[in-house]
């Protein structure tokens, strides 16, 4: 295999097993588009699938998938020239099945045959990736990489509020300042919240996220006995305890959105959330023209600024050494980008 036809991926071969290897590079057809990755984020699901994984990968591909989902990059090739060779694009990474009731909702998140690049197929953490023509987003060159390559967990957040209903006036509480947690403290500041609290165990995070309002766990209680609780609460640190937290945090008649997904099995107080009528909803992914859209739009007027949560910007064959690795020793480690042309 020539080095025009090979390229370097980071493939996931099982819990600890996140192996830079040659393979080949993906031919385009109709449809589609080959993108030159020049940023790839590393999330939490990336970090749970090689510390513990197979969690959401697929049997089929136990044997070898390039990861990566957060990713912009350069068009490289577009056979059918839905999207100009050149153009830097956020590729979108949920396909779905497209006619089945979720699809023909326009809810692809919910579709019965949901793929995701990076987890069900191969994704960005590589030299190239494919990706769909038709639901990738273009974004502008004044927006730098190291910002750019947020427009996927910056959806994430735009979706979470987007479920929170109107804002204006609110009090609303951000419980797991990481980066969907600090993200969502942001795009909530734009929606005229009167008061918005942020909680997190770690200092840093607290006084990075910019929440009006900055709590320890350990503070909230006391808060509570001079302030009014809030009328939304997101939760976004995956615990059960924090999805408990959220319910007793939030006011009578009060929402809780919950993005993270830590906690595969919890016991709810059901009988307080019954008469107390609280809402309580999750929030994953994202809708391509909806969401991803918006966070580009977010990142192209600067009003959101992801890059004080970056802690390193590393090559390809670092991955496991500075990347993994040190994500697992440390939990509270900032937001690791690969380039994968270096």
């Amino acid at each position: 295999m020539s080095a025009v036809e090979s390229m370097r991926a980071g493939r996931w071969h099982g819990a600890g097993d996140v192996r830079i290897e040659r393979v080949g590079r993906p031919k385009p057809v109709g449809g589609q588009i080959l993108v030159a990755v020049e940023r790839v984020g590393l999330c939490g699901t990336d970090l749970e699938e090689f510390a513990r994984g197979p969690v959401d990968i697929p049997p089929h591909l136990r044997t070898g998938v390039t990861l990566g989902h957060e990713v912009t990059g350069r068009v490289v090739e577009c056979p059918a020239g839905e999207v100009a060779v050149g153009t830097r694009v956020i590729p979108d990474v949920v396909r779905a099945c497209g006619h089945c009731e979720w699809c023909r909702r326009h809810e692809p998140g919910l579709c019965d045959d949901l793929v995701v690049l990076g987890l069900q197929a191969d994704g960005g953490l590589a030299e190239f990736m494919l990706a769909d023509a038709t639901t990738c987003i273009p974004v502008s060159e004044s927006v730098p990489l190291d910002s750019a390559v947020f427009a996927e967990p910056l959806s994430v957040a735009v979706r979470a509020i987007r479920k929170c209903g109107d804002l204006s006036g609110a009090d609303v509480a951000v419980i797991g300042l990481g980066t969907i947690g600090n993200l969502a403290v942001q795009v909530a500041a734009l929606h005229g919240v009167r008061t918005l609290i942020g909680i997190d165990p770690v200092a840093t995070r607290r006084a990075q996220a910019g929440a009006s309002i900055a709590l320890h766990p350990g503070e909230v209680s006391g808060y509570l006995a001079g302030a009014r609780r809030p009328d939304v609460v997101i939760e976004c640190a995956g615990t059960s305890a924090s999805v408990v937290d959220a319910l007793g945090l939030a006011t009578r008649g009060g929402t809780v959105v919950v993005i993270g997904t830590g906690a595969a099995r919890m016991t709810l107080p059901m009988r307080a959330m019954v008469l107390t009528e609280k809402r309580l909803l999750g929030s994953a992914a994202h809708v391509w023209d909806v969401d991803v859209q918006a966070a580009v739009a977010l990142l192209e007027r600067s009003l959101i600024d992801p890059l004080p949560l970056v802690d390193r910007v590393i090559e390809l064959e670092a991955v496991v050494d500075d990347g993994f690795a040190p994500m697992e020793r440390d939990s509270t480690m900032g937001k690791v980008l690969i380039d994968p042309q270096t």
